[in-house]
Parts: structure tokens; C-alpha cells; sequence
């Protein structure tokens, strides 16, 4: 089966027009960049492999929209490129190029969950650790973002701010044991009060 390809109304791109399919667009970049003849007839592989180019780069125009926003783990944007419909194959191929591009980076999520969490809710290492495996980063890099981040500054900061909260919910006699809850350990809880009665 032949197809042509037709300029869009608008002049914004190009149609891939196959009898019995529907349209399938194509952007002016992969049209271009294919020295492409326009309106004349070309393969049915030629046509398979134009449709499967663009898919892959709508996934990664999709997956660099949801970067835009925040940073996100690998695992965060498959899900969400899943719910897209992006295949798997573009989906991995996409996370790949975005990796090596350093467009993609699980530790830079990783350092940003820990700065946010700590402003809004802060909580100990432990704790934080766990959180950052279950949103898929990857072990080496949520322990070198807690490394990283985890300064004895935000630790002492963390652990007043924590303990504030908890002396004014429970009293002293409970308050010490919710920031235990929190993921603090109690070496980390020594030495930053300590350090806050300096």
C-alpha cells in the first residue's frame, strides 16, 4: 500500500495519508530533515517509519514538557508517559537520551525532595531514604543527595523546626519520641540539640 504526503491547511506541518488509515501527522523538522518528496506516493515502510520517528518525538516533547515543571524520577515520568499510550519501546528509548543528555537525573530530584521536605515537613534521614526509594530513585542516588544535602545546618534546622511543631501538638513529654517517629535518629537528635543549646 502506497502513501502520499500532503501539506497541512494551516502550512504547520505535514500529513501522512494512507487509504483506509486515518492522517498521521508529521512536524516540519522530520519532513525536512527526510528530504521528503511532497505529494508523491512513498512506501508503506517509509510511511511505518515516519509514524514511528514522530511518535518518539512527541514522547519526548511530552516527557520534556513534564521536566519543565519539576524534576522527575525515571519511574514518575514512564507512568506518566504510559497514561499517554507511548509505547515502551519509545518510553525507554526516550528516558535513555534524556539520561545521557543530563536532562533526566534522579539525584537532582532526589536533592530537590529533600530541600522541599524539609521546609514544609521535615524529617530524618531515615525516613527521607525510604521515601525517595519508594518514588523510584535509584539507592545510589538518594544516598548521595542525603549525603549532599543533609547538612549538619539543615540537620539542626530540621530537627528545631520538627520539634517546635511537636512540643506545641504534644508537650515535652511526647515530643522527643514524634521526631523518633519522624526518621530522626538519635545520635542526629543529640547532636542537634546540642548544638541548638550552643
Amino acid at each position: 500500500m502506497f502513501a502520499t504526503i500532503e501539506r497541512k491547511a494551516s502550512g504547520e506541518g505535514y500529513f501522512i495519508l494512507q487509504e483506509g488509515l486515518s492522517p498521521f501527522f508529521i512536524s516540519e523538522r522530520l519532513f525536512i530533515s527526510k528530504d521528503l518528496p511532497l505529494g508523491q506516493p512513498i512506501s508503506e515502510e517509509v510511511a511505518n517509519s515516519l509514524r514511528d520517528e514522530q511518535l518518539l518525538l512527541n514522547c519526548r516533547e511530552q516527557a520534556l514538557q513534564y521536566l519543565s515543571r519539576r524534576e522527575h524520577t525515571a519511574f514518575e515520568l514512564k507512568q506518566k508517559l504510559l497514561k499517554k499510550n507511548y509505547s515502551q519501546d519509545h518510553i525507554d528509548l526516550t528516558l535513555e537520551a534524556l539520561a545521557r543528555q543530563n536532562l533526566l537525573s534522579e539525584y537532582r530530584y532526589a536533592h530537590s525532595f529533600i530541600l522541599s521536605r524539609q521546609r514544609k515537613n521535615p524529617e530524618g534521614k531515615m525516613l527521607l531514604r525510604q521515601r525517595l526509594l519508594a518514588k523510584g530513585v535509584n539507592r545510589e542516588d538518594a544516598e548521595r543527595a542525603l549525603e549532599e544535602a543533609f547538612t549538619e545546618e539543615l540537620l539542626i534546622e530540621a530537627v528545631s523546626k520538627a520539634y517546635s511543631v511537636a512540643l506545641r501538638k504534644f508537650g515535652a513529654d511526647v515530643a522527643k519520641q514524634k521526631l523518633l517517629n519522624r526518621g530522626f535518629t538519635q545520635s542526629e537528635l543529640r547532636f542537634a540539640f546540642e548544638r541548638m543549646e550552643d
